[in-house]
Formats: C-alpha cells, sequence, structure tokens
C-alpha cells in the first residue's frame, strides 16, 4: 500500500483528496526553510519588477506522472530531478541544427529588469535590453555582437514617468554597443571584448564558448565545479545551501550565454539534479510568452532563481528571478522594495541560423 491509498483509507465516507491537494500537503510537511546567505556586493538598488502576470507554484514531492511528450500531467505534481532528468535526454534526442559554412547561429538574449521607487515605492518601472551575437561555424571568436541597454522603458503611470525622468535623467535613452571583437557576453546585455594578444578567457559570469567548452563533461564533476568557493561571482560562502546557491546561478549563466552545445546543456541538467531544495513550478512562459517549465531554487532574501526549459525539447528558453516574501532584508539589514510575486527580472533566449551578420 503507498502513502497515498493510506491517506484516502482515512475516512472511507469522504470524497477523496485531488492529487494536487495531496502533493500541497505534502511539500508543506517536507518543505525545508532555505538557508542564510550573506551578500557579496549586490546592488543595494534592487530591482522589482511591476509586471503583470499569475505566478506559479511549484511543489517538490516523489510522485510523477509525465505524458510521453515530457509534459506533465494536467492536476499532478511532478519531481523536479524526474524532469531535468526528461529534459536532458530531450536534449541529446534532439540537438540544435548545425552551422553551415559560411553562416551563423543568431543569438538573441532580451532582459527585462524591474524596480519600484517613489513615494511608499509606489511607482513602477521596467527597462529591457536587447543583445544578439552572431557565432560562425567554427564556433570561435570573436562574434559580431550588437547589445543595445536600456532599449525601452514602461512605467506604472505618466506621474511615475515623469518622476523617474527627473531622478535618473542620464539612463533614460537606449545605449548601443557594435562591436566585431566579442568574445563573452554578460546577462542583461554587457559585452567582453576579445583580448588582442591572448585568447578569449570568460569566466562563470560572463561565459565564452571557450570556458563553456572547458568544464567538466561528467554531471557529478560538473556540479563540483559549480558549487565550488574559488572566490569569483556570485558569492564566496562556505555553507552547503551557499554552493547550492553558487552553483544555480551559474548554471544559468551558461545557460543562458548559448554557448553551451546539446551534449553541455543536457551535462547540466543532470547536475542540477544533486542541488537540494530545486522546485518544480506550474507551467510559465519566458519573457517573450514562450511556454516552458521552471525549476526554481529560493535563495538569499526570499528571491526564487528560475531557470525555464521548453519541457518538449529539452531547450533552455530563459530566466526569471521571484520575490517569495514581501519587504526581504538585504545583507545590510534593510528592507527591500518587493512585494511577494514581484518579478524582479524575466530573460528569454532564442536561436536560429542566419546566412550573415550585420557590419559595426
Amino acid at each position: 500500500m503507498t502513502e497515498i491509498d493510506a491517506l484516502k483509507r482515512l475516512n472511507d465516507d469522504v470524497p477523496p483528496a485531488t492529487p494536487l491537494a495531496l502533493a500541497k500537503a505534502r511539500q508543506r510537511a517536507l518543505a525545508a526553510q532555505p538557508a542564510e546567505r550573506r551578500s557579496t556586493g549586490r546592488r543595494r538598488l534592487v530591482l522589482a519588477g511591476a509586471l503583470a502576470g499569475t505566478l506559479a507554484v511549484g511543489f517538490l514531492v516523489n510522485d510523477v506522472v509525465t505524458k510521453p511528450d515530457g509534459t506533465v500531467a494536467p492536476g499532478a505534481a511532478a519531481d523536479a530531478g524526474t524532469f531535468l532528468a526528461t529534459a536532458a535526454n530531450h536534449s541529446t534526442g534532439a540537438p540544435d541544427a548545425p552551422i553551415p559554412a559560411g553562416q551563423y547561429r543568431q543569438v538573441t538574449q532580451r532582459s527585462q529588469e524591474g524596480w519600484n521607487f517613489g513615494p511608499r515605492n509606489a511607482y513602477h518601472g521596467t527597462r529591457l535590453s536587447i543583445s544578439n551575437w552572431w557565432v560562425p561555424s567554427t564556433q570561435a571568436p570573436p562574434f559580431t555582437v550588437v547589445s543595445v541597454l536600456d532599449a525601452e522603458h514602461k512605467f506604472s503611470s505618466k506621474a511615475a514617468e515623469q518622476l523617474w525622468h527627473k531622478t535618473d535623467p542620464l539612463n533614460i535613452k537606449p545605449q548601443t554597443i557594435k562591436t566585431a571583437d566579442g568574445c563573452a557576453v554578460i546577462t542583461g546585455g554587457g559585452v567582453v571584448m576579445k583580448p588582442k594578444t591572448r585568447t578569449c578567457q570568460g569566466s562563470w559570469r560572463s561565459p565564452s564558448a571557450e570556458f563553456v567548452a572547458s568544464l567538466p563533461q561528467d554531471s557529478t564533476a560538473l556540479l563540483a565545479a559549480l558549487r565550488k568557493n574559488d572566490n569569483s561571482w556570485p558569492g564566496s560562502g562556505t555553507t552547503p545551501a551557499q554552493g547550492d546557491y553558487r552553483a544555480f546561478d551559474r548554471a544559468g549563466s551558461i545557460l543562458v550565454s548559448g554557448f553551451a552545445t546539446t551534449e553541455q546543456r543536457a551535462t547540466l541538467y543532470k547536475a542540477l539534479r544533486g542541488i537540494h531544495g530545486i522546485q518544480l513550478l506550474s507551467d510559465t512562459v519566458n519573457l517573450d510568452g514562450k511556454p516552458g517549465r521552471a525549476i526554481g531554487l529560493v535563495e538569499q532574501w526570499g528571491l526564487r532563481k528560475e531557470l525555464i526549459i521548453d519541457s518538449k525539447t529539452g531547450q533552455f528558453i530563459g530566466l526569471r528571478e521571484v520575490a517569495t516574501v514581501t519587504a526581504p532584508l538585504n545583507a545590510d539589514g534593510d528592507p527591500m522594495p518587493l512585494k511577494s510575486g514581484d518579478i524582479v527580472s524575466w530573460t528569454s533566449l532564442t536561436t536560429r541560423i542566419t546566412p550573415s551578420h550585420p557590419k559595426v
């Protein structure tokens, strides 16, 4: 007899509980409290979103009901580790299209951040940055990159827009970066140029194709590297929880760079299965509105990082960061202007084969 059968037999005259209700009950019983973690230099200006939409609620349970295409049956809860294993299989089973000689893979990253400001932080704004880079068939840098920072601003009201124009007039207009010497990319539009006298390096925060290719090909070894406290981004904490936070952030940075191959994505998915506290969230969408499933981890200050994956193909399609509590305290003990459910940042990643790239 399973625990579900036992629950159903508690009261034979009572209608059986739905799978979703049982999942909720078990999640409340099993959920661990996130460990505290000190900041390692995050800006005190914390961005908080004013985006519309209903946030998904996820459950980490062991009962898995998965359809043949990798999607989860309606009303069923699925285990995050099982979903990641399925996504890894889908990824290796549907390899990326090769880049024909003389053509390019165009990688597009759209990143939106939100923030609260004004009297009682009642005003909201969002800023959108758009980056494109073109990878040749050799997949070797330098790359052509066009990145537009602050490509678009939106505000909750005309009064909010007018106030922000007075508060930060220098960062209202779009700022465009164009280069034929791109080496690595940073989530949010940053670009690292290829050095003239040495090879393209890259790092966890600014991955390059060479950096991604140098990562361990075994999922256990890769998880150890992701967790390693090497005094680099995103922190140098030594607790197991801090190692998991570090690993989750670094995995997201690698995935959103667009440089991970089909096999490397699959290895990352398998490595992520070893992170404690991950959750499989309900159906969600990336910034472009493309549907997927999100693997989430509640990190410091009650912020949940999410990796969004296409459940049918295993393709990584975006990131999201969501506040899970209202007015969380930052590392200085000050309350941040966030409400539970605020979307702090949202990203989409798309790729396509193109015959050329713009001249810059």
